[in-house]
């Protein structure tokens, strides 16, 4: 009995490790089978895998092609599907070559050339975006390595499901052909990259050099200079050091330019092509402001007047005559500050206005100086008229004594200054007392009185017009001649005569 019971548990053993095992493998096989499947769903939706479908899709319609190429020419009907595959291979021709079908990558542009420091903000963004597209050729580069992973992982299932894959096979194959030339030309794009990232890098550090050498010029530049200007305001007049100053600040300038163009001309033939062609064009269009700009020269250069000068000029044909201090000349204009004189007395009525005149003017119109070289003084002029029947003689001899008493400091300023004026000029007549004349006109004698007066006369020309009618009054014998017209009336036939002034 024992014997029979051990026999039965020996079999009941064998059997069950049987059944377990049967179902452990039936148990593997589903596992397997839900595991392509989901493989195959992923696959489905894999941007890769869709791009090599298109292909071997092409590959399939070129095939088709031959054959119903071969097949239209032995019957027409199968002419009209000849031409449909033709034109689906048309619009289908990207798909052509699998290479570029499966490989995505974006290809590195060629990196800028620096040649100002401006051009350092367009290298930073030029390495932005190296990084941006190596990154991105990266991230698809991983892509395709996990479709390629996918595709491995599926033909292992399948093998071990004892499933024969044909097209799995060839597309397993042609993956890691794909692979291996995807990761040649990655390696390629990221070296290209790494080299130009070096250039970019040593342009960068040379122009920021380049920069650091101009800086340090242009700053030596500017102490020299002010240097320069320093001294000149201390042992030179005040009068000079304006100019002065205007002058120096424009060398400046020009030294300036002339160090940037020869870091930042490249090409000075180039250069120099480009400006002939330009500078007719700007010469006609900006005509008035380089007259402006070359009056500039002249005035700095010539000395006709400065800063400080008292100047009259005469514009639009001489209908406006502007007599002011000169308190600025710019690169186009001089500025002038009017001050009340004998022409806004006699022509403007108004004064203290700021004027600006273009330099140009100094090529079409005359400008008088009335403190050249310092001379300051001018010949004023004071005209009085007397009758016929005045003692004349009496009121030359009068007049001549208040000019001379009023005169007497501006004519010996002037003699000593006429004296500095002949080192520059030929001067000839240099007689500067006062002078008077006497003329004959239709309504009586008339009294020219000159003398030498301050380059604003007014005040002194106020005075003696008054001390002269104060003498003149004085005098019986001498009476101020005016218009007037005469009545003759009848009366007892004997004739009267009234003078009533007019």
């Amino acid at each position: 009995m024992k014997k029979f019971l051990l026999i039965f548990s020996f079999f009941l053993f064998l059997f069950g490790e049987t059944n377990a095992s049967n179902i452990s493998k039936e148990t593997n096989n589903s596992i397997s089978l839900k595991t392509i499947q989901f493989l195959k769903n992923n696959l489905s939706q894999n941007e890769f895998y869709i791009k090599y479908l298109s292909y071997l899709h092409y590959k399939k319609l070129e095939n088709q092609l031959k054959k119903y190429r071969y097949l239209a020419r032995r019957n027409p009907k199968y002419k009209e599907k000849y031409e449909s595959i033709k034109t689906e291979l048309e619009l289908l021709k990207q798909n052509k070559d699998i290479f570029k079908t499966m490989i995505n990558l974006e290809e590195i542009p060629p990196p800028p050339t620096i040649n100002n420091p401006f051009e350092i903000f367009n290298a930073i963004s030029y390495e932005k975006k190296l990084k941006n597209i190596i990154d991105t050729n990266k991230l698809n580069y991983n892509n395709f390595l996990n479709t390629y992973e996918k595709l491995k992982k599926l033909y292992e299932e399948e093998q071990k499901a004892k499933i024969k894959d044909n097209m799995l096979l060839k597309a397993l194959n042609d993956f890691e052909m794909i692979k291996n030339v995807y990761e040649t030309k990655l390696d390629s794009i990221v070296s290209q990259a790494n080299i130009y990232k070096s250039e970019i890098e040593e342009q960068i550090k040379k122009e920021i050099n380049k920069l650091i050498t101009l800086a340090i010029l242009i700053a030596l530049s500017i102490l020299f200079f002010t240097f320069i200007k320093f001294v000149i305001k201390k042992y030179v007049k005040d009068e000079s050091v304006y100019i002065a100053n205007k002058i120096i600040n424009f060398i400046n300038l020009s030294v300036i330019i002339v160090i940037i163009s020869f870091f930042y001309i490249n090409n000075a033939t180039y250069l120099i092509t480009i400006l002939g062609f330009a500078s007719a064009g700007i010469a006609i269009a900006m005509k008035d402001w380089f007259m402006n700009i070359f009056g500039w020269f002249v005035i700095m250069t010539s000395g006709s007047f400065k800063v400080g000068d008292r100047i009259k000029i005469y514009m639009q044909n001489g209908n406006v005559k502007i007599v002011g201090d000169v308190i600025d000349i710019t690169l186009t204009k001089i500025v002038i500050y009017e001050d009340v004189t004998l022409t806004t007395y006699l022509y403007n009525r108004r004064a203290g206005r700021i004027v600006f005149i273009p330099n140009n003017i100094i090529f079409t119109q005359p400008v008088f100086n009335y403190t050249h070289y310092g001379l300051s003084t001018v010949w004023d002029g004071i005209d009085i008229t007397i009758t016929f029947d005045s003692n004349y003689k009496k009121a030359v001899y009068l007049a001549k004594e208040i000019v001379n008493k009023y005169s007497k400091g501006y004519t010996d300023i002037t003699k000593r200054r006429i004296k500095k004026l002949k080192n520059f000029y030929n001067i000839k007549t240099s007689n500067v007392e006062p002078r008077i004349f006497t003329f004959i006109e239709e309504n009586g004698i008339r009294i020219s009185c000159w003398y030498l007066n301050n380059y604003a006369p007014l005040n002194l020309r106020s005075t003696i017009s008054a001390e002269i009618l104060d003498a003149f009054n004085k005098e019986e014998d001498i009476n101020i001649a005016y218009p007037t017209y005469t009545i003759i009336k009848r009366e007892d036939e004997k004739l009267s005569e009234t003078q009533i002034p007019l």
